[in-house]
């Protein structure tokens, strides 16, 4: 709160900037007021009209996660070519056949629980405290209460928490290799990157006011991952787990 009412004070003098880029999803929001943020009511609305600021999360059990890679056109087809070398007392071709319906049962379940955790992670980083400004004043609110048209004080360390547009402040320098793998950290504003800094980047160094743009479902990675969820068929497999199939599969059609 100190750190935020002292940086308040210093960027007093500053005029907000003219946007001069921004997402689609930016675009439909109402310029708020760099100085003032929202007021009480203007809060209620936007919470009403787009939600909490939350990344919907599928949750799956364990155990459930395993048993589910033992479905699906490939598990079927080992464990057919398995029924049919039982039934015909192929005792060395079914125990082959198991070791490899257990081998990528284990592996697929491997790649898929890799892949939750990242997903868990990512909805974990917006469970936080930020400093906002509402009615002229200065509050700590979680950032699952942030909504469209907040200003929100950014500062070093802070995962950002919603797609954010730059006010006014320093120059901003934001660690996107979460997002877009790129090692070295982005600048905002700038005439390459623009001023919108998305959720789920790391400010490395800087601080500034910037006004909430999106959140939830409706940020750029929220909407990544809520693609993700809709197909429930997408996998993120390994080339390792590819080429192993390819064995597999090899030796389920001599086998037959």
């Amino acid at each position: 709160m100190a750190s935020a009412a002292a940086s308040e004070g210093a960027f007093a003098d500053e005029e907000a900037p003219e946007v001069t880029k921004q997402s689609s999803s930016a675009s439909v929001v109402t310029r708020t007021d760099a100085f003032h943020g929202l007021t009480g009511s203007q809060v209620e609305e936007s919470r009403e009209k787009n939600g909490p600021n939350e990344i919907p999360v599928e949750t799956t059990p364990l155990y459930a996660l395993f048993l589910r890679q033992f479905t699906g056109f490939m598990a079927f087809l080992i464990e057919l070519a398995a029924i049919i070398s039982i039934s015909v007392q192929d005792y060395a071709d079914f125990g082959i056949l198991c070791g490899m319906l257990l081998i990528n049962g284990c592996l697929g379940f491997r790649e898929e629980y890799h892949a939750k955790k990242s997903l868990d992670e990512l909805a974990n980083t917006i469970e936080s405290i930020i400093t906002v400004l509402r009615d002229g004043e200065a509050v700590e609110i979680k950032t699952t209460d942030l909504v469209p048209g907040d200003v929100a004080f950014l500062v070093g360390g802070v995962v950002i928490p919603a797609d954010t547009m730059w006010l006014r402040g320093d120059v901003m320098s934001i660690d996107t290799a979460a997002l877009t793998g790129e090692p070295i950290p982005r600048k905002y504003p700038s005439e390459e990157y623009g001023e919108l800094m998305l959720s789920g980047s790391t400010v490395k160094a800087g601080e500034c006011y910037g006004q909430v743009m999106a959140t939830g479902t409706n940020t750029e990675i929220g909407q990544a991952q809520a693609d993700v969820m809709k197909d429930k068929a997408v996998k993120v497999e390994s080339v390792f787990y590819q080429k192993i199939m390819l064995v597999v599969q090899a030796v389920i059609l001599t086998s037959l």
